[in-house]
């Protein structure tokens, strides 16, 4: 009975990954005639967006931001970078399927490596062996496959939005967090057996934003200190930063400087 509910959780989330991903190439395709480029991001919807924004912000001066800075300061650094490996792997299985979509079976097959080796040698992921065997390290999402595919500049990924205790988003990126959620075999596992969100996506999620917020302390000051209007300066550097990766793909050119420049600037996701 478990197996057969997990294949029947599987195939829900194919589908709704693949009406997720569909949903997006249709905002950014009809979106094609007001493609914004790189001069201007288009926010039609930039006042609800600047209350979010406004929200956001609140939390993350009153909690996110002095729990990252704990973090940085009082967890030893290898047990920082564990608890980024340790991410990193529960991810590698999206990833993977993100790169057999984008038409890269191989390097799926190297994502997928790494997953067992650093799951087993690794101890759960938290050693990252497979890097040191020659299997380096990438970083998919749909939000990028579909912008890989869509017909439009890469600045533009439909509507901006700004996503409730997530930050910067556009319609494709949204979309693609959606499907990326949907596809994920550790979420679709722990649904499958009946487990609860509070036992792993809450912790896990919550990790995920105080690894991230703590590796941006420096980015994201700096950007607000030298910006007049930090929620457009914000805005700005997501749309470049995603339009960089999406043109990297697009072009098939090496991805390792720039995910090391993403890791510097991880506006989260």
């Amino acid at each position: 009975m478990v197996v057969e509910g997990f294949l029947r959780t599987v195939a829900a989330g194919v589908r709704h990954s693949a009406i997720a991903v569909i949903a997006a190439a249709a905002m950014v395709g009809g979106c094609a005639t007001n493609d914004t480029g790189a001069a201007e991001v288009w926010d039609p919807i930039e006042t609800p967006n600047r209350f979010i924004f406004s929200i956001n912000r609140a939390i993350d001066i009153i909690a996110i931001r002095p729990l990252a800075v704990f973090y940085r300061d009082w967890m030893p650094e290898p047990g920082q970078k564990g608890i980024k490996n340790l991410l990193d792997n529960l991810g590698e299985p999206v990833t993977a399927i993100n790169e057999i979509v984008q038409g890269d079976p191989g390097r799926a097959a190297t994502t997928i490596a790494r997953f067992l080796v650093n799951s087993t040698l690794g101890i759960a992921g938290l050693f990252d062996v497979a890097t040191s065997l020659g299997l380096p390290r990438t970083k998919e999402d749909f939000g990028k496959t579909v912008g890989m595919y869509a017909g439009v500049e890469p600045e533009n990924g439909g509507f901006y939005l700004v996503l409730p205790l997530a930050g910067p988003s556009n319609a494709r990126d949204a979309a693609g967090l959606m499907a990326d959620y949907a596809v994920d075999p550790f979420r679709i596992l722990t649904f499958a057996l009946d487990v609860n969100w509070l036992f792993y996506s809450a912790p896990r999620y919550g990790a995920t934003v105080i690894d991230y917020r703590s590796r941006t302390l420096f980015a994201l000051d700096d950007l607000e200190k030298n910006s007049v209007d930090y929620y457009a300066a914000l805005r700005s550097a997501y749309t470049q930063q995603r339009a960089d990766l999406i043109r990297q793909k697009r072009e098939k050119t090496d991805s390792r400087g720039e995910l090391d420049r993403r890791d510097n600037l991880a506006l989260v996701r």
